[in-house]
C-alpha cells in the first residue's frame, strides 16, 4: 500500500507576494477578464485564479490565457471585452495503453464561470480495453496539439 501526500493547496509565492491572494491563498479575479479584483492592472490565470467551476489544469490555463489576452486587447482599445467561453480537455495515461479523458465547456453565468450541460464527457468506468487503447491514442494528439499550442 502507498499513501499519496498531498500538501494543502495555494497560490504560488509569485502571487502571494504582490498580495493578489484573498484570505483562502487563491487569486480572486473578474471572470471575464481574469483581471485581478485585489490588484487591478493585473492578470491571473491557471491554478492561481478563482475560475468558477474550471478544474485547475495546464489546459484550463490555455484557455483562460487566451481570454486575459483578448481583454488585454480590448483595454488597449478602449472597447469592452466580449463574453468568452473556455474549455478544458485533459487525458491521462494510466498504463501506456490504458488512457482516460474528460473534457467541458464553460461560459458565465451571474459573473462567475460554470460548465456548459451536455457538453464534453468523462471516460467511462467500465470500458474495454479497446476504448481505452483508442483514448491512450488519442492522448498523444492531445498532448501534441496542447504543446504545439502552448510552444509553437
Amino acid at each position: 500500500m502507498s499513501l499519496n501526500f498531498i500538501p494543502a493547496q495555494q497560490a504560488g509565492k509569485i502571487a502571494r507576494g504582490p498580495r493578489l491572494t484573498n484570505s483562502k491563498g487563491w487569486c480572486p479575479v473578474n471572470q471575464v477578464t481574469f483581471e485581478s479584483t485585489l490588484l487591478p492592472g493585473v492578470h491571473v490565470i491557471g491554478d492561481s485564479s478563482i475560475a468558477g467551476k474550471m478544474p485547475k489544469s495546464g489546459f484550463s490555463a490555455n484557455s483562460q490565457g487566451k481570454v486575459a489576452a483578448a481583454s488585454i486587447v480590448s483595454l488597449f482599445d478602449g472597447t469592452e471585452p466580449i463574453e468568452p467561453s473556455y474549455s478544458n480537455t485533459c487525458y491521462s495515461l494510466v498504463t501506456p495503453s490504458h488512457g482516460i479523458s474528460v473534457a467541458k465547456v464553460y461560459k458565465i453565468s451571474d459573473s462567475t464561470i460554470v460548465g456548459i450541460k451536455g457538453s464534453g464527457g468523462l471516460s467511462p468506468k467500465a470500458e474495454n480495453a479497446d476504448v481505452r487503447w483508442k483514448e491512450a491514442e488519442y492522448a498523444q494528439g492531445w498532448y501534441d496539439a496542447i504543446t504545439q499550442d502552448m510552444f509553437g
